[in-house]
């Protein structure tokens, strides 16, 4: 999910949201770890993702996933999705889901691993949203 996801975040993250890669080079390897995700995604340099950081690390994770560039993922390339992410998906076809309704199942996560509701995610918060996923 972008090399590698955590819940549908980790899905993306690996929030296999590391998550998505963004660079050309980065697309050919699954993201090591969440520091490194984060220092990738983290385009202000703050120490945290703010959603619309967080927004470029999803898109970057779904065209990533997206092997066959046909708009859509299947869900059976979600295997590593958490239940509940899968099942914030609106999906009018049960085998596929667009870049919308990814979006709208990774920001729940965004949402839950937000402990703080400071509207930013920390390595901390993403680190311990996580374990609780595995």
């Amino acid at each position: 999910m972008i090399g590698k996801g955590f819940g549908m975040l980790t899905v993306a993250l690996a929030l296999g949201l590391g998550l998505a890669p963004s660079s050309a080079s980065a697309q050919t390897s699954p993201v090591g770890d969440v520091r490194s995700w984060m220092k990738q995604y983290d385009r202000n340099g703050d120490g945290k993702l703010d959603r619309g950081e967080f927004y470029q690390a999803v898109v970057d994770a779904f065209f990533f996933r997206d092997k066959d560039k046909d708009g859509y993922l299947a869900i059976s390339e979600l295997k590593e999705a958490s239940p509940e992410s899968l099942r914030a998906v609106r999906r009018k076809d049960g085998s596929r889901i667009s870049l919308q309704e990814y979006v709208g199942a990774l920001f729940k996560d965004f949402e839950a691993a937000d402990t703080d509701a400071d509207g930013f995610l920390t390595v901390d918060e993403v680190e311990r949203y996580r374990q609780k996923a595995r």
